[in-house]
């Protein structure tokens, strides 16, 4: 019994060695075919993809973008090298290479300090030279020469790219097949993958790689590597930052995740020596930042960093004088938690002069009061004043170099000259266009916080960090060329279209887990970042829901802007762009916007109706009293107000519900002695008024009929002949020998109605009913023309009936027109394409004007905001703002 029992136990002892011996064993071959195996410590750049396949076909898909990288004429070379690795590896033949594993891609720079790729890649154990060579052979790549390198064979293999003929090595390494345009560095991967050491034994690789993720690509930097690949790219004398870049850290390591958005990498940087940049941030908690709350969205460039500890340098600086060295010692205890580095986009200035640092402040109060006192001082102070009642100082000062005693290394160059203060923040800059820029964009509210392209790139990365990178590339290309090459600057210059592209570029980090985690976001949309060219915008609640009214001050003389949003928030703006008041309304108005006397003392008031009320607002935005009025019965149209004899003597003229149609007078009462006139239909349109040879006609119109009334309601003139006003249509008096009313019927049909009852019609052309109307003198000949709009064309006839033109906008959603004459001969068109939120003013010959079209999605308004002779448009934006743009009249 106890023998038997011996012989199993040395069975299963066997068994086990056996089973133990089999693992060992694979484990022992799949150390050798570590594709990492392969990667020397030299490496600058490392990319692990879990698919090479996949990944290659994510670069070269032709859309988003790397799409748009692929257009770059100076990175073609490359492009098509890539494309054709990638077509090349997608052919059915290739499959057998590919096992289930990861690949390697790293990036050396050799002897001449060009960059090298090299491939590591694990490939099935069956696969030999000769099945590579049958592989690559009935690709159709038969030049093939095979040589033997430091007791390896490599399968050379010539190719041609732009004409620069190259060669690309492969070899197989102990399972791996190893691929460069290099045959010294694959044989230099031959020698690396029997060494025990590889580029995962530099500093913080091993612990970064730990901390990524599984099943995803990823990237790799080792910094100290990167001074050979990185010093080509700076001009001469700045050669110093690539160094500066290598004492970073030691190594980062991001997973990568591209979309047709764009390109987002997240992941750790891991920093074990003291002496390195980074190493200090790895036990800063993060937190959320501020300071681009007030940053104008005109800024392309900023940098924050969180100051737990603001600590002053004893030694002192030569450069900074013992005043501003003093002055910064005194605000030290009152500094905040963060710095911030900004570059405004104003044009025709350098980027010195655009540059600003704002000081976040515990004690804003006290340290304007220590800068003031401050014994030295000899302050300018200058005021911005953007209207009458705005006053900001804005200091001129000799305290230079307050940032190199306070934060070394973080401006060097930068010498502040304008100082001003903003809620708890102290900012200071070289140009006082600048200083002031960034305090009128805040009366504004036209910040970063209210941008909505910046809002949504902010969303691709976290909320909270330790320091905070943005920038927009294609507007800081002047501010590159201080640092990098010729070449590369011209590039930039050269691809500004597809720049334009890029929304933005952010880069974050923030201590986690004892390391730093970093974020980068590449933020790429199709349609090019469009930059703006308004004089002012100014942001509401949220979008614009009326036609902008300029409005009078009385005490001035100024105009002003009165505007409603989508919350039935109404707003006076003055010509400067700054809120004066916001009023809610229960309602959104639905009439015209008059302008009126009410006291009768040359003091304006704003009037208007929604469905349920009439409105009647002061310049303060209060309400006259008694109103707002309870109309009768809830309106169908829009208010008409006139005044008949001009004498402020104001009637109001609103159809109901009940298909009546009412009269009140200014103070909202029903007018007495006027007969309430019932209507057969519904009167969608607004009512019209006409004086001719003397007598009053008041014009209103169902979908049936039209209707002259007198002023007390009675009809005043019958038609001899039935007449149906389109949906679109205006009524327009038509001045001359014989005056009519101009309309036209659901069919585009041209009716003229005369003031003794009969009607003449005629057809140029049969439109839609949802076609739109007017009669407009367009050229100042004295003859008006018919304009029609329908199916997103615009078309313009003389008196005579002849096209003068049509303009197809292609789009089918064209509002208008709208009639402006800015002189007796300079007279436009205007329309809104609300599927494309443009706006266009046509002259007579159907020509664009000048800077048209311009972004815009309502129907806009023009009239000069000041004694100037300048035009000002206002409309609202899809992004909540009102825009202001000054117009210059000539036609393209």
């Amino acid at each position: 019994m106890g023998k038997r029992i011996a012989i199993i136990l040395v069975i299963i002892l066997i068994t086990g060695l056996a089973i133990m011996g089999y693992f060992l064993q694979q484990s022992r071959n799949n150390l050798r075919t570590d594709p990492y195996k392969a990667i020397s410590a030299d490496a600058c750049v490392v990319i692990e993809t879990v698919d090479l396949k996949s990944f290659l076909n994510s670069l070269t898909t032709g859309t988003g973008l790397f799409g748009e990288i692929g257009k770059v004429k100076e990175l073609n070379r490359f492009n098509l090298g890539l494309k054709y690795l990638a077509d090349l590896l997608n052919r059915q033949n290739f499959n057998r290479l590919f096992n289930e594993g990861s690949s390697i891609i790293s990036f050396q720079t050799d002897k001449k300090g060009t960059i090298v790729p090299l491939l590591s890649m694990q490939i099935p154990g069956d696969i030999k030279t000769r099945h590579i060579k049958e592989i690559l052979s009935s690709s159709g790549i038969n030049n093939l020469a095979e040589t033997t390198q430091t007791g390896i064979s490599v399968i050379a293999i010539p190719f041609s790219l732009e004409n620069r003929k190259d060669t690309a090595y492969i070899s197989l390494i102990s399972g791996l097949l190893v691929c460069s345009n290099s045959k010294v560095l694959v044989a230099e991967a031959a020698v690396q993958n029997d060494r025990r050491k590889d580029v995962r034994n530099e500093p913080g690789f091993s612990r970064v790689l730990m901390a990524s993720g599984k099943n995803v690509d990823k990237i790799f930097v080792i910094f100290h590597n990167l001074p050979d690949f990185l010093r080509p790219m700076f001009v001469q004398g700045r050669n110093n930052i690539s160094e500066k870049i290598a004492r970073l850290a030691g190594t980062a390591g991001c997973d990568i995740y591209i979309s047709e958005d764009g390109l987002v990498l997240s992941g750790y940087t891991e920093s074990s020596d003291s002496t390195e940049l980074l190493n200090k941030y790895k036990l800063l908690p993060p937190r959320d930042f501020h300071t681009f709350k007030i940053l104008p969205s005109a800024t392309v460039l900023f940098e924050t960093l969180e100051l737990p500890s603001l600590k002053l340098h004893i030694m002192y600086d030569t450069s900074v004088s013992q005043e501003a060295s003093d002055l910064a010692r005194k605000i030290k205890p009152y500094m905040g938690e963060e710095i911030t580095r900004a570059i405004i986009d104003i044009k025709r200035h350098t980027a010195a002069d655009n540059t600003l640092l704002i000081y976040e402040l515990t004690n804003r109060v006290q340290v304007e009061q220590l800068f003031l006192e401050e014994p030295g001082a000899k302050n300018e102070t200058l005021y911005f004043t953007p209207d009458d009642q705005t006053k900001i100082p804005v200091y001129k000062t000799p305290f230079k170099g307050l940032i190199r005693v306070l934060l070394p290394g973080f401006a060097p160059d930068f010498n502040e000259t304008y100082f001003a203060f903003y809620d708890n923040y102290m900012i200071t800059g070289n140009s006082y266009e600048t200083i002031t820029k960034i305090l009128y964009d805040n009366i504004l509210n036209k910040t970063l916080a209210n941008d909505l392209v910046y809002r949504d790139f902010q969303n691709t990365l976290p909320s909270r960090a330790g320091y905070y990178f943005f920038c927009i590339p294609s507007h800081i290309i002047d501010y590159l060329s201080e640092f990098l090459n010729e070449d590369i600057i011209n590039a930039l210059r050269t691809n500004k279209i597809s720049l334009n592209k890029i929304q933005g570029v952010g880069y974050q980090f923030a201590s986690s887990n004892g390391m730093i985690y970093n974020s980068m976001s590449v933020k790429f949309k199709e349609k090019a970042r469009e930059e703006s060219t308004t004089e002012w915008e100014t942001l509401l609640d949220t979008v614009a829901s009326i036609k902008p009214f300029f409005f009078t001050n009385h005490i001035t003389g100024a105009k002003e802007i009165f505007i409603q949003d989508m919350k039935n928030n109404s707003y006076l703006i003055n010509a400067a762009g700054r809120v004066l008041w916001k009023v809610p309304l229960k309602e959104r108005i639905m009439s015209t916007i008059y302008m009126i006397d009410y006291y009768r003392n040359g003091k304006y008031q704003i009037l208007f109706s929604g469905k349920n009320y009439i409105h009647l607002l002061d310049r303060n935005g209060n309400y006259v009293e008694r109103y707002p009025v309870k109309l009768r019965s809830p309106a169908t149209n829009s208010m008409a107000m006139f005044d008949y004899d001009n004498n402020l003597n104001y009637r109001l003229f609103i159809a109901g519900e009940d298909k009546m149609i009412y009269s009140y007078d200014k103070t909202g009462n029903v007018v007495r002695g006027w007969n309430l006139f019932r209507t057969a239909g519904t009167v969608r349109a607004e009512i019209n008024y006409f004086r001719v040879s003397g007598k009053d006609y008041i014009v209103a119109a169902d979908e049936s009929s039209v209707y002259f009334l007198d002023r007390t309601g009675n009809k005043r003139l019958s038609l001899k002949e039935a007449v149906t006003v389109a949906a679109g249509s205006s009524m327009r008096l038509n001045s001359g020998s014989e005056p009519s009313v101009v309309c036209s019927s659901p069919d585009g049909t041209i009716q003229h109605i005369y003031f003794d009852g009969s009607v003449k019609k005629f057809s140029i052309k049969k439109f839609s009913a949802e076609h739109s109307f007017d009669l407009f003198d367009v050229n100042g000949d004295g003859f008006g023309e018919y304009i029609f709009i329908d199916k997103g064309i615009l078309y313009l006839y003389n008196h005579n009936r002849s096209e003068i033109f049509s303009r197809d906008f292609g789009s089918d959603k064209i509002d208008g027109p709208i009639n402006f004459i800015f002189s007796s001969n300079d007279r436009k068109i205007g329309v809104f394409d609300e599927k494309k939120n443009l706006i266009y003013l046509i002259g007579k010959d159907g020509k664009t004007m000048t800077g048209f079209p311009l972004r815009g999605a309502s129907m806009f308004s023009i009239g000069k905001l000041s004694d100037k002779n300048e035009w000002h448009l206002i409309v609202g934006g899809t992004d909540r703002f009102l825009y202001n743009y000054k117009l210059d009249t000539e036609i393209k």
